[in-house]
This record gives C-alpha cells, sequence and structure tokens, in this order.
C-alpha cells in the first residue's frame, strides 16, 4: 500500500514550469505580444506604401481598341479610380468605364503592380443607324444615334439629323418610332420596334449588302406592314417583320432585275406615295400604284 502511495504522489507532482508558474512565463507572453504588433504595424505600413506607389501620378496607362476616346479621355474619367489600382478588382474598373463612357461596350483591364502599369482593352460600340422617336400627338420628334444593339450614344439635334444638311449622317437609316418615352443617352431601347428594325438592317448586310446600302428609312409603327424607302426606288416598300429574310430577298431580286431588262418600268412618272412594291408574301411579289400619275 505504501508503495502504491508514493507512485501516485510522483504522477500529481508536476513541474512549476508546466503549470505556467514558471517565473520567466510573463516575460515570454509579453515578448509574443510585442513580437506579433510589430508584425502587424510593419505589415500596415508595407501595405500604406505601396497604395501611395501605385497612386493615379505614378500609374502609367496602355490602351488599345479605342477610337472614339483620346487616351487622355479614359485617362480623365477613371480619375479617382487609379487611386484604388491594388484595391479594385479588374473587373470593377471595366465595369466603371462601361458605366462612365458610353461609347464602352466592353473593356478588359490587367494590372501590372511591378511595371507600376494599367493595360486596358476596350471595344468601342460603332454608330449603326438613326432612331427617330414620334410622340402620339404626332407634334414632336427626336433623334437619336444608336449602335447594331441599340444601345443609344448620342441624342442628335434635329437639324443636323437632316440627311440633306449633314454629310456625317447622310448614308445612315433612319428608323422611325411612335412613342411618348424619350430614349436615354447610355442604355438600350428595348422595344420590339427598334429590335425588329434592327432586324432588318442587319440581315439586309448579312444576307444582300447591295439592298442594305440603299435603304435610308424604316417606318416601324405597324409590324405587318413595315414601309421602307430606298435610294435607287421611288415609291414605297412593305415588308412583314414575321418575314424580313425573304421579303429582302425578293426586293434585291426585283430591283435588279427591273434595273437590267426594263428600267423604264420604275421611272413612271407617279408620286411615290402612290408606288408600292409589296414583298410581305412568301412567293409572291405585287407592284402597284402606276395608274396614279402626274
Amino acid at each position: 500500500m505504501g508503495k502504491n502511495r508514493r507512485k501516485y504522489t510522483r504522477q500529481i507532482s508536476m513541474p512549476a514550469r508546466r503549470l505556467g508558474k514558471h517565473p520567466n512565463a510573463k516575460i515570454y507572453r509579453f515578448r509574443r505580444i510585442v513580437f506579433t504588433i510589430a508584425v502587424l504595424l510593419t505589415l500596415g505600413f508595407i501595405a500604406k506604401t505601396v497604395l501611395g506607389f501605385f497612386s493615379a501620378e505614378y500609374v502609367s496607362l496602355e490602351l488599345s481598341g479605342n477610337m472614339h476616346y483620346t487616351d487622355l479621355q479614359i485617362y480623365d474619367v477613371l480619375g479617382k479610380k487609379l487611386q484604388n489600382i491594388v484595391t479594385d478588382s479588374e473587373e470593377q474598373t471595366a465595369a466603371y468605364l462601361r458605366e462612365n463612357l458610353r461609347y464602352i461596350k466592353d473593356a478588359y483591364v490587367t494590372k501590372h503592380v511591378m511595371k507600376r502599369m494599367l493595360t486596358i482593352e476596350v471595344t468601342e460600340r460603332e454608330p449603326f443607324a438613326l432612331l427617330r422617336i414620334d410622340t402620339t400627338d404626332d407634334r414632336n420628334y427626336s433623334f437619336f444615334l444608336v449602335d447594331n444593339e441599340g444601345h443609344v450614344l448620342k441624342r442628335i439635334d434635329k437639324g443636323v439629323a437632316s440627311p440633306s444638311i449633314s454629310e456625317q449622317f447622310r448614308e445612315m437609316a433612319v428608323l422611325k418610332v411612335i412613342n411618348d418615352t424619350p430614349a436615354k443617352v447610355g442604355t438600350a431601347v428595348r422595344t420590339s420596334e427598334v429590335a425588329i428594325g434592327l432586324k432588318i438592317l442587319k440581315t439586309a448586310l448579312r444576307l444582300e449588302r447591295h439592298l442594305a446600302r440603299q435603304i435610308k428609312h424604316i417606318d416601324l409603327n405597324d409590324s405587318r406592314k413595315i414601309k421602307l424607302r430606298l435610294n435607287n426606288f421611288r415609291g414605297t416598300v412593305w415588308l412583314a417583320g414575321d418575314a424580313i429574310e425573304s421579303g429582302l430577298h425578293h426586293v434585291a431580286l426585283f430591283l435588279k432585275h427591273h434595273n437590267t431588262h426594263r428600267p423604264e418600268l420604275l421611272s413612271v412618272e407617279s408620286e411615290p406615295e402612290h408606288l408600292y412594291l409589296d414583298v410581305r408574301y412568301e412567293d409572291t411579289v405585287y407592284l402597284g400604284g402606276l395608274a396614279a400619275r402626274k
């Protein structure tokens, strides 16, 4: 029994250091705290130095793909965003460019930290057509410059938008719609009429490029009877919104045939509103209004 008692006594007898009662334990703990604080302060100083090192005045900008905007314009718009080149992600910078420069469709941003360089590859929106929006009371209208997705690039002065005045817009087709809500610059017009008009122009460019260059006006207020005005046809072309591809094909064939074999048929001196070419049907083309002469 005595022997067992001595063994038990040895098991519960532990060194003072393991119980945390060593006289230097507080000193060790204090040193650890001081070391941790020093590391944190050092990291904070380094981070602050790096952020200051990459402030806007030290960052060089390398741009590509920009045609409408100069390097200086894009640099100025970025402004304070360059101050946060390290903390802001590339996606944030690209989104900022798209939101603040309406001609920029997309941007790819790359940061070169060691070189102190910001590389930006931009894709700009290209002017595609003029959009004319009339009010329902037919008392007012506005012109807007849009790209091939209906994104409004800018508002156009009515006088400047007139093809007879402005050389800049002379070759652009005009899409006419009726809507009391004006388009907003920097956003896309999400209406079925505008979507159909853009589809007509893009389909013509893809399948009938020669015809696409002749389209000067598209009235989209009735999808069952879309009215096209062409440079090489005195009258109006009637097109259905659900038969765009076949309709444009028929128009191209009709004009090619008659310009080659019977050009006098299209030179009849009738009023334009009385002369029409109806291509709304799949297998039939109607030419009407020839009896209405001056």
